[in-house]
């Protein structure tokens, strides 16, 4: 359809040309992923990494000292900032604002805006997070949650800035049918978002659960029940941010029966619904200061 008929490579082929060519972490980034994966790391051993990139040390004191973490006092040390932060939620910082910088050209946007994009990115991630503290995830870890929630609708950018006009035919078809935007997609394309997002999570390296989630969070019910998996808990943070308004065009990426079976595994009432989407609101508002602070705007 559409674009396939209009260029001799085939749309995968395009697709993992253009990733080839995108620019991978930075290296202060790829240094603090590892010292954070080295065991024994410590604040001292990430302020060497870090302390060496001025923008991303700023940055980082700029987030500690943001309405985002409300500290009671400004902290001026980068190395105070990491202990208060931890090893975890500094690593999930760096990959944060990598990810902004990789994905903010205006131009990576045609068929829907940045805007829209990050609006919806920016919810997910925040309705993952609480979801991680409702399940009882250590707090340690609810960072990873974040992250996974703002990653992981990151492949439909290659997929809407190479094939404009079939992604919005699927994004159309979607819109009209029962069937999901994954679905739509693979239709008008020959590939999805979640695919090209396992791409883009492989050419940088990240850890296998990251992956996994970016390439497995439209495939509801993989966890055991009653065990909150990161790919999961996506998908419901996913689900939430479409039923608060913030989406993408096209839709959900699950089709009506995924849907189903998802919100049957987990179910919520309709208190705790409100509840949790009242908190998702608070979230996400402290949760822009990311945005700022890449400069995204």
């Amino acid at each position: 359809m559409g674009m396939q008929a209009t260029t001799s490579k085939p749309p995968l082929g395009r697709v993992r040309a253009h990733i080839l060519r995108m620019s991978g972490l930075s290296t202060t980034a790829m240094k603090v992923l590892r010292t954070c994966n080295e065991p024994n790391t410590c604040a001292n051993d990430l302020n060497r990494v870090i302390s060496l990139d001025p923008v991303l040390t700023g940055r980082v004191l700029q987030l500690i000292n943001s309405a985002y973490y409300s500290l009671p006092s400004k902290v001026n040390s980068l190395t105070r900032a990491i202990i208060l932060l931890g090893i975890n939620t500094v690593k999930n910082v760096v990959l944060s604002f990598a990810i902004f910088e990789t994905f903010s050209k205006r131009d990576s946007f045609r068929v829907f805006t940045a805007d829209e994009f990050w609006a919806h990115s920016l919810s997910t991630a925040a309705a993952a997070k609480l979801l991680a503290a409702g399940a009882g995830v250590p707090l340690a870890e609810r960072e990873d949650f974040f992250v996974a929630g703002l990653m992981h609708d990151i492949g439909k950018i290659p997929l809407n800035h190479l094939f404009p006009d079939a992604y919005r035919e699927a994004a159309q078809s979607a819109r009209g049918s029962r069937q999901g935007m994954r679905s739509a997609e693979e239709a008008a394309i020959g590939t999805d978002h979640c695919a090209v997002g396992r791409m883009i999570a492989r050419k940088w390296q990240l850890s296998e659960a990251l992956t996994g989630a970016l390439a497995r969070h439209h495939s509801a019910g993989d966890a055991e029940r009653g065990r909150l998996g990161l790919a999961d808990a996506v998908a419901l943070a996913d689900l939430l941010a479409h039923d608060m308004g913030a989406a993408t065009p096209g839709g959900l990426s699950l089709d009506e029966p995924g849907r189903d079976r998802l919100s049957a595994r987990w179910p919520f009432t309709a208190d705790a619904l409100a509840e949790l989407t009242a908190a998702v609101a608070v979230e996400v508002e402290k949760a822009k200061v990311f945005l700022d602070i890449a400069s995204l705007r």
